[in-house]
């Protein structure tokens, strides 16, 4: 049965006001082709669980005894010169016994199996604020189409149950896993990190022709209306009036309406470290306001509405 197809999920955030319109829940699926290297979802990108730290709730095995130690079967863990634990990431195959013993949340599994049932479930437990704000699902990631199958069929299952709905994605798919779940999509979320295909491999891990190739045969299913593309602004990366202009110039001639430009922020880099990971752009500021009124002049001057830039 199609509901009980299975997915990888991080998190089912609920209340969210982004990324759709109205009242919102957001699933956000494990696993991504693309490695930006200002993502501020690091735990998206391996399609496999994997065991987050956070240090600064560990209170030290003088203090609890440490039986995080004691319970990994992959002697994964040991002790820092505080008594703080310390995760191998080599060792570790993220099988959460720790977990189980941590009594503080120092540990935690991210990346868990839910079937379509489950998760439409979960959505379902919000209906009352969809329906008087005009809301619904969006499902992001990582990179949703990463995982096509269940992805198109819980967007199909909400849309049975007459939920809006919504996907957020880097166009780093297969033509056919796109053209499969698109329609069962309400609106369609499509980034574009750069125009130039090779400093695109070299920010993201991946040339661009793939996608924008998909982006050109969006519209024969969608109509410009139900599709917004997006930059994500990044200083030093593709923050340059040439790169704006030349994007938005491709995105008009294809003729699309919207184009939302989102100003790059350092909410998720506290989460590399959680995962054992370095922050490619350490010490990167956002871009100054009057910067990105400039872009969304550049923006407007072909013809796109420029949407509300959110952080």
């Amino acid at each position: 049965m199609a509901g009980n197809t299975t997915g990888r999920i991080f998190n089912i955030q609920r209340y969210s006001i982004h990324d759709g319109g109205g009242i919102r829940t957001l699933v956000f699926l494990k696993g991504c082709p693309l490695a930006c290297w200002w993502c501020s979802n690091p735990e998206s990108q391996s399609a496999k669980p994997e065991l987050g730290f956070i240090e600064t709730r560990c209170v030290g095995a003088e203090t609890c005894g440490a039986p995080c130690l004691a319970a990994c079967p992959a002697d994964a863990l040991e002790l820092d010169e505080q008594s703080k634990a310390i995760v191998s990431r080599d060792a570790c195959d993220s099988c959460g016994e720790c977990t189980e013993v941590c009594g503080h949340d120092a540990l935690k599994v991210v990346g868990h199996e839910m079937t379509v049932d489950e998760v439409l479930a979960e959505i379902e437990k919000d209906r009352p604020f969809y329906r008087r704000s005009g809301g619904g699902m969006t499902i992001g990631g990582g990179e949703p189409l990463a995982q096509p199958r269940f992805t198109e069929e819980l967007l199909e299952a909400a849309q049975d149950e007459y939920l809006h709905t919504a996907i957020e994605t880097s166009g780093y798919v297969p033509w056919k896993y796109l053209e499969r779940v698109l329609r069962h999509v309400d609106l369609l979320y499509f980034d574009l990190k750069h125009i130039d295909p090779e400093t695109h491999r070299m920010l993201t891990g991946q040339p661009n022709e793939l996608i924008l190739s998909n982006l050109e045969s969006v519209l024969s299913i969608k109509k410009p209306q139900d599709v917004v593309v997006r930059i994500p602004v990044v200083p030093g990366c593709n923050d340059s009036a040439e790169n704006i202009s030349a994007t938005a110039r491709f995105v008009a001639e294809l003729g699309y309406l919207q184009m939302e430009l989102i100003g790059y922020h350092r909410m998720g880099v506290s989460k590399y470290r959680q995962y054992g990971m370095a922050y490619p752009l350490d010490g990167t500021q956002p871009v100054e306001e009057a910067t990105m009124q400039g872009f969304r002049e550049i923006v407007e001057s072909f013809g796109l509405q420029e949407m509300t830039d959110r952080l």
